[in-house]
């Protein structure tokens, strides 16, 4: 769950782009410095190569992509962490095809086997299938948690910070997905059938307390149709331990 809870500073990263919008120079080169990781996974990714955090050509056309993606950036266009990426790969793909103009044209029999599978990942649509099918189940999963009147910012903030508090809440959650009263209860009433769940589980209302978002944001994700965040759950740090 804890790289799910990447998702949801995005949130949160979404209000600094406005500030950056409004004309905050210094929050603007913050967030490049921040996510030049990002930057250089997305440019190798699409060169399928690593490449150098300096003096690299291809990190600068990474940067300025980054950079166009902040200019262009709307609400409407999902979350921004995938938007970015898109752009960066679009402008990466250009510097290829630009570079490939000045060269001279080589028949493509002389090609290695290795060149062509590579040039090939470069203009790849399985990465933005991928992105696009997570996005859609961000989005759909943020609409659900509004029923419960729950952010993603309620998320970052209040969520289990222990790996073993939030595998807890995770044991939770999959006990309320698997009883159907509570599970029923949980999603006509929208909130947590706590008082069942003290009698039957033996929790205390402090823990349901301080993870009641946690729970029913898992509770959620369990139920939906949301096969990768299922995946982001029980491939993390207190998913495996709380038995996903």
């Amino acid at each position: 769950m804890g790289r799910l809870l990447n998702f949801f500073k995005r949130d949160a990263l979404t209000k600094r782009l406005e500030s950056v919008k409004k004309g905050d120079i210094e929050e603007r080169e913050k967030i490049i410095e921040e996510y030049i990781p990002f930057i250089i996974k997305t440019a190798s990714d699409q060169l399928n190569r690593y490449i150098e955090a300096e003096n690299s050509e291809e990190l600068s056309v990474g940067i300025e992509a980054f950079n166009e993606a902040i200019d262009k950036y709307e609400k409407n266009r999902g979350n921004f962490i995938g938007f970015a990426q898109l752009v960066i790969k679009n402008r990466i793909i250009d510097d290829i095809r630009k570079k490939s103009k000045h060269k001279k044209a080589i028949p493509i029999s002389q090609f290695e086997e290795d060149d062509n599978d590579q040039l090939q990942k470069h203009f790849s649509i399985d990465d933005f299938t991928k992105n696009f099918t997570l996005k859609t189940e961000i989005e759909e999963f943020e609409e659900k948690l509004k029923d419960f009147q729950i952010g993603f910012s309620d998320l970052v903030e209040e969520a289990p910070k222990h790996i073993d508090t939030r595998a807890n809440a995770i044991r939770i959650a999959k006990y309320i997905t698997d009883d159907e009263g509570l599970k029923e209860e949980l999603f006509r009433k929208k909130r947590l059938p706590s008082k069942k769940l003290i009698d039957q589980l033996g929790t205390s209302v402090k823990i349901l307390k301080r993870s009641r978002k946690f729970i029913i944001a898992t509770a959620i994700i369990l139920e939906g149709d949301f096969e990768k965040l299922k995946n982001y759950v029980g491939s993390s740090k207190g998913g495996v331990e709380g038995g996903l």
